[in-house]
């Protein structure tokens, strides 16, 4: 039970898989094996599950069977060469997710297994390119060209993919022999994919071409070469060129072969010169002028030094032209709002100096109006009343002058004196604030500090009283004898004198109270016995007799004018005054 635990779990599907290849013939092969993209499908190239899926086709030899079975011709297969398309993606897929936990499983698969491959790959990739180029091109077999193109171009993805995956790989992948016969084609579609294909085969490893034979090295650039120069294409002119260039960017010798092994190839290069590719051809055609490799170099980088100050210039003038169009744009609105303010101003001033015309006009009616009034008056009066009506005109012509500068001068003082009365508002909350303050400070100086200690207790009294809890105690012995009963009883005495100290503070502070109103009141009553009748008081008794509490004042100066008040009515108002004062005698006595 234990050993079955520890078993890894395999997935049934890649089970079911391998145990139907094995029994199925060649023909149906590459139709099971079209199901392992649902699997793969299922778990992500990264993860767990992706990770283990791979390593079991490994395991079970699916691989294997996959390799060998691109050695077919998929002209006699169900899906011809599109099933071969997704065989090689598929393969693609499994190669660049497995993960190989034994080193010699990790040996074989780089070294005996990749190499295979790509191999077959590429026979794959040669077949279809055979089969293209025997395809007439007429408009009817269009649609089977591009299917077949389009398969082509998947199978070579998939040689890409892998070799992305191991860079290690390259090496094989350019001194393959298909990759030349390939090349070698005059079939332009199939051409330009294999010239594709080489800059990402050394754009994954920069290091691959000085890895290869020199007479590899001399056979593919011949062969671009030729491409380039015999080739009546622009677009596979326009793939040559970039790869070669791309050649001589990895490998800097390829440069000083390149200007003494072909050095009619300039004036060739002229007839591609509207083709669409010119920035690659002129960069060729420099580095063919230059002569080496060091000088090819320097050329480049004084060319990259243009072109970035050429940009940098650019992107300066383009924001200062920005700017300078912000500018313009500022100063043409900051000219329309001044254009529009000063005509706004003129237009005020018409209005103005209107307005000042027609009140100018007005006056000059209204004081027409007056004087034809006051000529027609003067005509009306006597010949003796006309020099009184004069004087009272003058009288009130002075008063409306007078009563116009008053009001003007109010108005030009309004602010100082609002200043004034709020400086006064101010210091009179500020002098009342201080009082109060004054205030709460006396009355905290003069509040009753109690003792715990109450008033009356001397020692002879606290003995008498411990004598009386003594005899009490002895007289009434506690009838508890549970330790319950005895803690609820102290419980309820400790809560009763927490009671007791909680309150003590403000009954001391009323018994206090209650003892100044009582010793107020002995006073007052004390002074109104010996108060002496109002013919003999004097100013030292009305200041003894006087209160500066203001309610008090307030309302001796209100009983003070109601006294007056009564003395200035008629005697028959005064009865009903005294009549209603019998009637609340009896409560005015009990307020005072």
């Amino acid at each position: 039970m234990s050993a079955r635990l520890r078993s890894p779990v395999r997935d049934k599907r890649i089970i079911n898989l391998a145990a139907e290849i094995a029994e199925t013939k060649d023909r149906g092969t590459p139709i099971l094996l079209l199901n392992l993209r649902e699997i793969l499908a299922s778990a992500p190239k990264g993860s767990k599950d992706g990770i283990r899926i791979r390593n079991e086709c490994w395991e079970f030899n699916i691989l294997q069977v996959l390799v060998l079975i691109l050695k077919q011709d998929f002209s006699i297969i169900d899906g011809d060469w599109q099933t071969a398309a997704s065989l090689s993606a598929i393969l693609s897929q499994i190669c660049l997710g497995i993960d190989l936990e034994e080193e010699s499983q990790k040996t074989k698969f780089n070294e005996e297994f990749l190499p295979e491959a790509t191999n077959n790959l590429f026979l794959v990739t040669r077949r279809i390119q055979a089969r293209h180029g025997n395809i007439p091109d007429r408009p009817s077999l269009q649609k089977d060209r591009q299917r077949l193109m389009m398969c082509y171009k998947g199978v070579l993805e998939s040689i890409a993919q892998i070799t992305y995956g191991y860079p290690d790989l390259a090496s094989e992948v350019l001194e393959s022999p298909w990759l030349l016969q390939l090349l070698i084609s005059d079939d332009p579609s199939t051409v330009s994919g294999i010239m594709e294909l080489l800059p990402k085969i050394l754009r994954c490893n920069k290091n691959v071409i000085n890895k290869i034979d020199k007479k590899l090295k001399f056979s593919i650039m011949d062969e671009l070469i030729y491409k380039l120069t015999v080739n009546k294409d622009a677009g596979i002119a326009s793939s040559a060129t970039k790869c070669v260039l791309k050649i001589c960017d990895i490998h800097k010798p390829m440069i000083d072969v390149l200007c003494t092994r072909y050095k009619g190839l300039k004036p060739i290069l002229n007839k591609w010169e509207n083709a669409g590719f010119g920035r690659d051809l002129r960069e060729l055609m420099m580095m063919l002028q230059a002569g080496n490799a060091k000088q090819a170099e320097s050329e480049r980088f004084a060319r990259a030094a243009i072109v970035i100050q050429t940009i940098w210039r650019g992107f300066i003038t383009r924001k200062k032209l920005q700017k300078a169009d912000k500018a313009f744009s500022k100063f043409q609105n900051t000219y329309r709002r001044r254009q529009i303010v000063m005509e706004r101003r003129k237009e005020e001033a018409r209005q103005a100096l209107e307005l000042e015309r027609r009140l100018k006009l007005n006056r000059q009616k209204i004081l027409r109006e007056f004087k034809e009034k006051q000529l027609h008056t003067i005509e009306i009066l006597p010949a003796a009343h006309v020099e009184k009506y004069m004087q009272n005109e003058q009288i009130q012509a002075a008063i409306k002058i007078q009563r116009n500068w008053r009001g003007y001068y109010s108005r030009q003082t309004m602010d100082e004196k609002k200043v004034i009365i709020h400086r006064y508002k101010a210091a009179v909350i500020l002098q009342r604030g201080v009082r109060k303050w004054l205030e709460r400070v006396r009355k905290k100086k003069e509040r009753f500090h109690f003792t715990i200690k109450p008033p009356g207790l001397t020692e002879n009294r606290r003995v008498e009283l411990q004598q009386q809890i003594t005899q009490f105690r002895d007289e009434n012995p506690p009838q508890y004898s549970k330790r319950e009963d005895l803690e609820k009883i102290h419980q309820k005495a400790a809560d009763m004198l927490q009671r007791h100290y909680v309150t003590l503070k403000s009954t001391r502070e009323k018994h206090a109270h209650r003892e100044a109103l009582l010793a107020r009141l002995d006073m007052d009553s004390e002074l109104l016995s010996l108060a002496p009748p109002l013919k003999d008081a004097g100013e030292k008794d009305i200041e003894m007799y006087s209160s500066n509490v203001l309610p008090i004042a307030t309302k001796a100066r209100t009983d003070h004018i109601e006294t007056l008040r009564l003395l200035r009515q008629p005697w028959w108002k005064k009865l009903r005054d005294e009549l209603q004062d019998q009637e609340y005698e009896e409560e005015d006595y009990i307020l005072f």
